[in-house]
């Protein structure tokens, strides 16, 4: 999950180096380190560890120490093998200090590798399992190998998920990188090329940028890049369509990325829902690469994802159901292989993943495919290895999501499975194409009243802050409010660090109810949909009980409003869309207590973007 860059030429400079890591920073920010390469073969290296501040820690050090610089690495680490140090800090070097190397992901086999090394002669100084393959690579070069084949050697002995990027001071000016379900891209600017995991590092400094896939090395120098398989073969590089500004990776004037995303939501579920209804008043999703004929032949739907993302296709399942009939399961994505799931030609597995890079979620769609299922994936990353991978991608279109709490993403994802969930319907002939257009003329409306919610930014906000000091907070909802609870209560752990629980209503009483008393609150999702008489009950279950009642419900409905000590109020719209409005004030309200509290709402603690270790 840590960020890495590389850049080379003319015009790299190290400042490039620090912009790309502080843009990388929601991938890991427990240390920061570069490494710089001089034109007289010396390979100097500055390391930080400072928690959040490891960056700003980093810059401070490496002032005035640019001069003679012609290539460089940068890292910013999240944390898996060894503590947070300045020796494990990246980039690490072999034993001579001629390699440097900066990692994402997990060498599985780094103990065997790590005891073999140092057998013959190896000194380590971290506790980390990137080491190894500096020492790898150093035994490589010493036999003669070139730098590239001697990644290419290296990564064929290493096991796991992970991408990284070597430079050798006796070449500076050339950087090697490989991945193996790790996300990776190189990209071409004016007087200098670059690497780095994901396209916000080397926005404004690249002009095209380029997919590596797996098992894949890119040599990457001054005045070119090129891509080679494991066997040496030179490859075509594959360009990536960039539709993303610079402005879009940076904070815009919002004084952190989380507000910046929430206030983004409009225009992210407009720019997903733009352009998929044809002349004809069809759904048109011009990814899909399932030909109607196999969607036909579907009998059963797999939906998995993580944390957020698994609640966008807990809201998927309910459309697909109602809408197809066909019937959906639902799956956290690190269970879902190892339950031994029935898969056949006829099933359809939906993967749902923002960066498309989730390692659980990519090892269950490969698991679905190796048992002939059909794939799917819903990413907001074009080119993602997950969606390279699949029978058939659905990209959403929110734009780079910096903070790692997930909100932009979520209702984008929600918006994209219920297009997908219509879509379905449609090429299946399970409703009519009038309801269908019904449907879609509610989801086009959507955004606009997105910024209806947001605009009670401020009242919400209010209630937040009465609230510093409170213990214990309870989601419930039912039906699609389930979803909706869960990702509230989700919201407000990874920001606000306090207990939350997101509960189905109905369950209270079989066991959550006995927690509720005058100390506790109790958010309530009592938007009208389908199960809106249940759920008000169960709220008087609660509010009996003493507990502080703060209720998600429509515009002006006020037999839902008698019930509550403080009011949210959304919009009405399809019970199946409902989610997508319902979420926002539960993200606004996470998002102000966490401030609140004086917590940094872009960096939670022990958290970072994309998972990629399992």
């Amino acid at each position: 999950m840590c960020g890495i860059i590389g850049s080379t030429g003319e015009g790299a400079t190290l400042n490039d180096l620090l912009e790309g890591l502080a843009r990388l920073e929601y991938r890991g920010y427990d240390s920061a380190g570069v490494a710089v390469a001089r034109a007289d073969g010396t390979l100097d290296r500055i390391r930080a560890v400072d928690g959040t501040a490891s960056l700003e820690l980093l810059a401070e050090l490496a002032k005035g120490k640019s001069e003679g610089y012609i290539a460089g690495l940068g890292h910013t680490r999240w944390a898996t093998h060894g503590r947070v140090t300045t020796d494990n800090a990246h980039p690490h070097f072999d034993c001579s200090g001629r390699i440097g190397v900066v990692h994402n992901g997990i060498v599985e086999n780094f103990r065997e590798l790590k005891s073999e090394l140092e057998q013959t002669g190896h000194v380590f100084s971290s506790q980390t399992d990137t080491e190894v393959i500096a020492h790898l690579l150093e035994d490589y070069l010493k036999h003669g190998s070139t730098l590239k084949e001697a990644v290419t050697e290296s990564i064929s002995r290493l096991r796991g998920a992970m991408s990284f990027v070597a430079l050798d001071a006796d070449d500076p000016k050339i950087l090697v990188a490989t991945k193996r379900m790790a996300p990776l891209i190189a990209g071409s600017g004016s007087g200098a090329n670059f690497v780095a995991s994901d396209i916000p590092a080397i926005l404004g400094k690249a002009d095209t940028f380029y997919q590596i896939g797996n098992d894949q090395v890119v040599v990457v120098s001054p005045g070119d890049i090129k891509l080679f398989d494991l066997s040496g073969n030179s490859l075509e590089l594959p360009e990536i369509a960039v539709e993303w500004d610079l402005e879009a990776a940076v904070k815009g004037g919002y004084p952190d990325f989380m507000s910046k995303e929430i206030f983004e939501q409009p225009a992210a579920v407009r720019d997903t829902l733009l352009g998929r209804l044809n002349s004809e008043g069809e759904i048109v999703l011009d990814e899909m690469r399932l030909n109607p004929e196999e969607l036909r032949n579907i009998n059963k739907v797999f939906i998995v994802g993580c944390g957020t993302s698994f609640h966008a296709g807990m809201v998927a399942k309910f459309a697909i159901e109602h809408w197809t009939r066909i019937p959906v399961e639902l799956d956290i994505s690190s269970e879902f292989r190892y339950r031994d799931p029935v898969l056949d030609p006829q099933t359809l597995v939906i993967g749902v993943s923002q960066s498309g890079e989730t390692l659980d979620t990519m090892a269950a769609m490969n698991e679905a495919s190796m048992l002939s299922a059909k794939t799917l994936v819903v990413s907001n990353v074009m080119g993602s290895s997950m969606a390279r991978a699949a029978d058939a991608v659905l990209y959403t279109r929110a734009g780079p999501e910096i903070g790692v709490a997930a909100t932009k993403t979520h209702t984008s994802q929600i918006a994209a499975l219920l297009l997908l969930a219509l879509y379905l319907a449609q090429v299946r002939h399970s409703i009519y194409p009038s309801e269908i257009a019904d449907v879609y003329s509610e989801m086009i409306k959507l955004p606009q009243k997105i910024e209806e919610v947001l605009a009670s930014d401020a009242s919400i906000e209010e209630v937040a802050q009465s609230m510093v000091g409170i213990k214990r907070f309870y989601f419930i909802g039912r039906q699609v409010g389930y979803p909706v609870a869960l990702e509230g209560a989700l919201k407000l752990k990874e920001i606000s660090y306090l207990p939350a629980e997101g509960y189905p209503a109905g369950e209270l009483k079989h066991g959550p109810i006995a927690m509720i008393d005058s100390d506790a609150v109790v958010f309530g999702i009592v938007t009208r949909t389908r199960l809106w008489e249940k759920t008000i009950s169960n709220v008087e279950e609660v509010r009996v009980r003493g507990a502080k009642i703060v209720l998600i419900a429509n515009q002006g409905d006020s037999e839902s409003e008698v019930l509550g000590d403080v009011i949210f109020e959304v919009p009405k719209t399809h019970p199946l869309l409902a989610p997508v409005l319902d979420v926002i004030p539960l993200q606004l309200f996470a998002y102000h207590l966490a401030v609140a509290l004086g917590n940094d709402v872009d960096r939670p603690r022990n958290l970072a973007k994309t998972v990629t270790v399992e």
